[in-house]
Order: C-alpha cells, then sequence, then structure tokens
C-alpha cells in the first residue's frame, strides 16, 4: 500500500501545484480587471466586460486551489472529538469521512458536469470584445461568428471536483494503512499546511518533498 500511497501522493502534488500556477494567473488577471473596473467608473467610463472577466477569474481560482487546500488541510475541520481518539479508532473514523467526501464528490462531478453542458447562455460584453480584438485578424463575418459562453467558465467546475476526488484517494489510503499498521506517519500540520514528520521517523523522500514545497 505504500507504493501506491507514494504514487498518488506524487500525481496529486503535481495536480494540485499545477492548478496553484493557474490559479495566480487568474487571481492576477482578476484583480487587473477589478482595478479597471474601479478606475474605468471613476472616470464615468464603464467596461462591462470587466465584471464578466473578474467573476469567472475568480471562480477558477477557487476551484484550481481546492486540490491544493484540501492536500494541505486548509478546509476548515471541526475535529476535536475525533483527535481526542487513540490512533485506530481516530485513523477509522477519518477513512469513514473521507469515503463520505469522495462520494460527495463524485455526486459534485456529475451535477457539476451537467450544470457545464447546459451553459449555453452567453457572456455579452465579453462576446462583444473577443469580437472587437478577433475582427481585424479574422474579418467581420467570421468575427461576428464568434460566442463565448458561461459554458467556460463552468468547465472548471468538474475539473476541481475530480481534483478533490484524487486528493480524497490519497487521505484515504493514508488513514486506511494508520489504521492497519496502528502507527499514523503524519500527526501535525504547521500553520503554513505542510505536514511534518517528527525527525526520527521522516524518510529522505519526504524531506525532499517539503523542502520542494517551502
Amino acid at each position: 500500500m505504500r507504493s501506491l500511497i507514494d504514487i498518488v501522493g506524487r500525481l496529486n502534488r503535481v495536480i494540485s501545484n499545477l492548478g496553484v500556477a493557474i490559479a495566480c494567473v487568474f487571481l492576477t488577471t482578476m484583480t487587473a480587471a477589478v482595478i479597471l473596473q474601479v478606475i474605468s467608473r471613476e472616470m464615468r467610463m464603464p467596461i462591462g466586460w470587466t465584471e464578466e472577466i473578474a467573476l469567472a477569474s475568480m471562480v477558477w481560482v477557487s476551484f484550481l486551489i481546492g486540490p491544493w487546500a484540501y492536500r494541505h488541510h486548509q478546509f476548515t475541520r471541526i475535529d476535536v472529538l475525533v483527535e481526542a481518539m487513540p490512533v485506530r479508532p481516530r485513523t477509522f473514523f477519518n477513512v469513514l469521512i473521507h469515503l463520505l467526501e469522495a462520494g460527495l464528490l463524485i455526486g459534485a462531478i456529475y451535477y457539476s458536469w451537467l450544470f457545464f453542458s447546459g451553459g449555453n447562455s452567453l457572456l455579452p460584453q465579453t462576446t462583444r470584445l473577443v469580437r472587437a480584438l478577433a475582427e481585424p485578424l479574422l474579418g467581420s463575418e467570421a468575427a461576428g461568428s464568434v460566442v463565448i459562453k458561461n459554458k467556460y467558465v463552468y468547465a472548471i467546475l468538474p475539473i476541481g471536483f475530480a481534483g478533490l476526488l484524487m486528493i480524497s484517494i490519497e487521505h484515504i489510503l493514508k488513514s486506511a494503512q494508520a489504521f492497519v499498521s496502528g502507527k499514523e506517519d503524519i500527526r501535525s500540520f504547521d500553520l503554513d499546511g505542510i505536514a511534518r514528520l517528527p525527525e526520527s521517523e521522516s524518510r529522505p523522500e519526504d524531506t525532499e518533498d517539503m523542502r520542494g514545497r517551502d
């Protein structure tokens, strides 16, 4: 099981770090759009597409950063009673909790896919912007056929939930291993959300992993 956990962990590390990198781009875009919107309104020349871009970027940032936050235990969780239990009961309940989360995420993937598939309404201001930018390159007729739909914003929903499901599987495997062995590899998390092992129990790959994320 340790090998499987390592494989899933490496895959999730790539997924979560990639999500953070892309989220930084969208966060920058959202910030720039909000600043431009404020300036344009102060100048009594509001730019309509800035609000659509800012809202869409906020949605993408939220779902792209989710897997990283879940993997590093940054979501709010009330675990006073669970943490007070001995190792085996605690890890048993953790397995049940993560299994429940995985089931909810599977349902979320299904319904968010339906939501994405049905998102055929347009983003009118963004469509006008893209048409104006495309017209010099494609011509007025071809540019007039370009449409930006809401479904492009909703596309991140099933992707984000799928990323969360992968992290949930990793948590299930780690909790199951701890239940079987009666010993947890990871017990505490620093304020930065990075899991730490006691120095006496640290493995070389864990140390390398932590250094790569610092």
